[in-house]
């Protein structure tokens, strides 16, 4: 390969490196809780009413983002349902969340049992023009049975949906599911079922499509080079001279 080539190639190299290092940098990451939930009780039965007495997030909502709140109960990765009213009477910014519940976990799932695994206790907090603030309190329980316990499952399970029954038919209902663009309000009706299943490790949303175009950005990348490395080997050597 002719020196100049050679440079060319050795320049692509170089611009590819630092445009998989930019692609990597910009990765997406993991959102962090805001804090923990602090329930009334550390043990409690699916059909009890309610849950438990009271849940009081460990600290105030973030500013701006304290108009509404909604104390909630789902699978780690959703959908969420309303264990409790939800608050609208403001400053929730200034003050650490407290709710209590009027409901059982049976009946906030439109009486379908929970299956065994991870369950989230969660406090959500809104903001009038912003809508949901993309991070929660959070306070993990275990279920097993009718029982349920504060605390991840032994073993450190991995955070993820619960796995369906062996049937197939278990399924979890979200009540009173909210656009992330909009205040809670008033509770809308049960709307359906959503099996478990579609909930747990394949999540569709910000960051599945950060990995569709970190994908799409690496392939790019690797045609420029590609590209480039052919049309250097192509070029007639530099002691070749025309007549």
């Amino acid at each position: 390969m002719n020196r100049p080539g050679t440079r060319l190639l050795s320049a692509a190299l170089s611009t590819a490196v630092a445009a998989v290092a930019c692609l990597l940098a910009a990765g997406p990451a993991a959102a962090a809780p805001l804090g923990t939930v602090r329930l009334s009780q550390t043990s409690g039965t699916v059909d009890a009413t309610p849950i438990f007495a009271t849940a009081t997030a460990s600290g105030a909502c973030p500013t701006g983002y304290g108009s509404n709140a909604q104390v909630r109960i789902g699978p780690p990765a959703g959908p969420f349902a309303n264990v409790a009213k939800p608050l609208s009477a403001g400053g929730y910014d200034r003050t650490a969340v407290s709710a209590q519940p009027n409901r059982s976990f049976l009946t906030a799932l439109g009486n379908t049992p929970p299956v065994d695994g991870e369950w989230w206790v969660v406090v959500e907090c809104f903001s009038e023009t912003l809508g949901m603030h993309p991070d929660r309190f959070v306070t993990p329980i275990t279920v097993s049975g009718r029982q349920w316990r504060v605390g991840a499952p032994a073993g450190g399970a991995p955070v993820g949906g619960p796995e369906p029954s062996a049937s197939g038919a278990a399924g979890v209902t979200d009540p009173s599911a909210t656009p992330p663009a909009a205040s809670p309000g008033t509770e809308p009706a049960v709307t359906g079922t959503i099996e478990p299943r579609l909930t747990g490790g394949f999540r569709i949303g910000s960051a599945s499509f950060a990995n569709v175009w970190w994908i799409l950005g690496l392939v790019g990348v690797l045609a420029v080079v590609g590209a480039v490395s052919l049309a250097a080997r192509r070029r007639p050597s530099g002691g070749t001279r025309l007549r």
